[in-house]
């Protein structure tokens, strides 16, 4: 195959691979537009390996002041068990992209819980 054919076929796979969806480059507006608000059953929902709500109700949680004011078992009643734990801090699962069992991406809500048992921090791991 020459070089010219080569070419051809490569930008027109990488073109094709591309997404034809235009996102807003500011994730802020991104969440807002398909944000809604929190509901505990809808956060607890889980369809095979993943939570089909969570994303959307991520803004909530992460910008909410009263949430923030919560202790650990306050914010444990209110969104379930952590998917993981560890030295203080509680991952809640949001969302993961695998190929196959491998996680390509995967974005986490971390709450630090300080020694006194309130929340030091809500964070979003990607």
């Amino acid at each position: 195959m020459n070089f010219k054919t080569f070419v051809i076929i490569l930008f027109l796979c990488i073109t094709a691979c591309t997404s034809e969806k235009k996102e807003n480059s500011d994730p802020a507006v991104n969440e807002s537009s398909n944000a809604i608000a929190f509901e505990k059953e809808k956060w607890a929902v889980k369809e095979g390996e993943d939570y089909p709500f969570r994303e959307q109700m991520l803004a909530d949680i992460v910008y909410n002041d009263t949430v923030r004011t919560l202790n650990k078992d306050e914010i444990l009643g209110l969104l379930g068990a952590p998917n993981r734990t560890n030295e203080g801090h509680l991952y809640y699962m949001i969302e993961e992209t695998r190929l196959g069992s491998w996680t390509l991406h995967s974005k986490t809500l971390v709450i630090k819980i300080a020694e006194d048992s309130t929340i030091e921090w809500i964070k979003i791991h990607e």
